[in-house]
């Protein structure tokens, strides 16, 4: 009681405090109290007999301990004739108590004359009780009740007072049973607002979710509904999260995993175009950064000019012309900064065993010795030994066209080619190839004299043999790349699927493209994904294309890349070092492709 009237010669009713914080060594109060009246120093609480009138007068009680102290303010008077009670409150007027669930006592303050007795009506829900002494309610209500008024009395000889409280006991708590959310695996596009993906719960009612990591920026999870929603702003690569759906009788969990790509942006502005527009030509970028262009198709026919682009700058500027002209060839960066150009086509019907080597410092072109035998749209795939393996292709040598199953390994140390001991399972050409984990080498698809080819051929480097696997990538021109976990992407234009090969046990999966292309780029992306574009549209009546996707590694799945300004097929694309991608030249179907464009992932 913060304000109370006593009788002198009635014993009153202690007066104890409540106290928060650290535990209370030692009360104290200031003035003395009236006579026959004390404070306990150790509980706080305030009793005995009144023996002497006293006028109202305000009494400041300490609490104290050694980190500091906190008071309570007291208004007491005494009189010769007993005082009724003035005001009766409780701590919680309103309050919804649970079934099963101890409540926290709720304790009356009151004022005016000393309260001996409280009373309730009507009855507590059951469980629960008042201290007729000190009018707490307690207890444990057993059964649900609604909501009801119930009114306390406090009394004494002189008069009485009331407060009036509502109590609702509901039900007691159930658990949830289980969490789930109907994309429990989703691939989100940066910029674009994501479809909410809302839970299911069954069991008792979620009062709160957590989530655990947090979102991908952008994102965020309601923590009363627990929908996911927003719009992602950076691309990430898969995470599992874990959202915690919980109340006060337990918690169940479910798993979400994201995946965020972007369509990325193309720019045709801020590239020079190409000086000399051709395709079928090579694409290398030099330890420098610069890119070197080779050869190819133009509008004067077969060329042996070369450029250099050089990105910062946004320049072309002519290197040293290649002593043969060629197109459908070859360009691999070697170990020492140097590119080696091989074999291609030098005019209709007549390729070339003719290779070159550029040198950057110099920007000069040294032939090395020739390979052993003419081909054009083969494989040349630098070894982990720094020499290079060429394989496969086609000529003319005969009067009519010859695949080849030859192997030939350069070695730069010596600049000599050496014909492997062992040759194709298949003589192919316009196929891919990879480097698999273990060192060797794996091509794939390309076609033969009798047509497209539905295998996949494992290369032994050592020259110990080779072995033939099926392969569903079908079509006359493969093109593949390897992704950062090892396995190899590859589409063919035989169908609108691509197929990723896992070295490991030699399977394909499948997944399926939005376009059907013929001749398209596929680039691999520095954050994993892979691009392809352009192309011609299969069964679109020879339409060159413009348009893109990414593939998703983690989902296995395409999206739609932004289209590039030129539609064009039998182009070249390279990664420049600032991770953006240079695509050049290429055929519109009337004409070689000047723009050069660069995606900016």
């Amino acid at each position: 009681m913060t304000s109370a009237t006593y009788q002198v010669g009635n014993p009153i009713v202690a007066n104890r405090p409540t106290a928060s914080g650290g535990a209370v060594d030692r009360y104290t109060i200031v003035p003395a109290l009236p006579t026959g009246l004390s404070l306990d120093a150790d509980s706080g609480a305030i009793t005995g007999t009144p023996t002497a009138e006293s006028v109202s007068a305000v009494y400041t009680v300490t609490a104290q301990n050694k980190a500091g102290s906190a008071t309570a303010r007291l208004e007491i008077e005494v009189r010769s004739v007993g005082a009724a009670p003035v005001m009766l409150s409780y701590r919680e007027a309103a309050v919804t108590y649970t079934a099963g669930q101890p409540i926290a006592a709720n304790a009356p303050t009151g004022s005016g004359g000393p309260i001996a007795a409280y009373s309730v009506t009507p009855a507590l829900p059951a469980g629960l009780s008042l201290d007729a002494q000190t009018g707490i309610i307690s207890g444990t209500p057993t059964t649900t009740t609604p909501t009801a008024t119930y009114t306390v009395t406090g009394s004494n000889v002189t008069g009485s007072t009331t407060a009036t409280l509502q109590i609702t006991v509901q039900p007691a708590a159930v658990a949830p049973a289980s969490l789930s959310y109907p994309a429990a695996s989703v691939l989100y596009v940066t910029t674009e607002p994501i479809t909410p993906n809302t839970p299911a719960a069954t069991g008792g009612a979620i009062a709160s979710f957590t989530i655990s990591p947090a979102l991908p920026a952008g994102l965020s999870l309601n923590a009363t509904t627990g929908v996911i929603s927003g719009t992602p702003t950076a691309i990430q690569s898969s995470v599992t999260y874990t959202i915690v759906g919980s109340n006060a009788a337990g918690s169940v969990q479910a798993q979400v995993q994201i995946v965020v790509t972007a369509r990325g942006t193309w720019s045709a502005a801020s590239p020079a175009p190409m000086p000399l527009p051709v395709h079928y030509f090579t694409a290398t970028r030099l330890t420098d950064g610069r890119v070197l262009v080779a050869g190819g198709y133009g509008a004067g026919g077969i060329t042996n000019t070369a450029w250099l682009y050089d990105p910062i700058a946004n320049t072309w500027l002519p290197t040293g012309a290649m002593a043969t002209v060629r197109a459908g060839h070859t360009a691999t960066l070697l170990p020492n900064g140097s590119v080696l150009v091989a074999g291609g086509q030098t005019s209709f019907s007549t390729e070339t065993a003719a290779v070159e080597v550029y040198d950057p410092v110099t920007e000069t072109w040294i032939a090395v010795g020739n390979m052993t035998e003419e081909r054009e749209n083969h494989t040349a795939t630098l070894l982990a030994n720094g020499k290079v393996l060429v394989a496969g292709g086609y000529n003319h040598s005969g009067g009519g066209v010859t695949f080849t199953a030859s192997m030939d390994v350069f070695d730069p140390a010596a600049n000599t080619w050496t014909r492997m001991a062992t040759s194709l399972a298949t003589p192919r050409a316009q196929h891919a190839a990879a480097l698999l984990p273990d060192g060797n080498l794996l091509l794939i698809g390309g076609t033969s004299k009798l047509g497209p080819l539905n295998t996949a051929e494992r290369v032994a480097i050592d020259g110990s043999g080779t072995t033939l696997e099926a392969s569903p990538v079908v079509g006359n021109v493969t093109v593949a790349t390897t992704l950062p976990d090892g396995t190899i992407l590859a589409c063919g234009d035989g169908s609108a699927n691509a197929y990723r090969y896992t070295p490991a046990t030699s399977n394909w999966t499948a997944s399926t493209m939005l376009g059907w292309r013929l001749i398209p780029t596929i680039t691999l992306l520095p954050d994993g994904r892979a691009l392809v574009a352009g192309g011609i549209i299969m069964g679109g009546g020879g339409v060159r294309t413009n348009s893109a996707e990414i593939y998703n590694p983690d989902t296995n799945s395409w999206t739609a890349a932004a289209s590039m300004t030129a539609g064009r097929n039998a182009a070249q694309a390279v990664v420049l070092t600032d991770g953006t991608v240079l695509m050049m030249g290429g055929f519109s179907g009337t004409g070689e492709v000047a723009t050069v464009e660069q995606y900016q992932p």
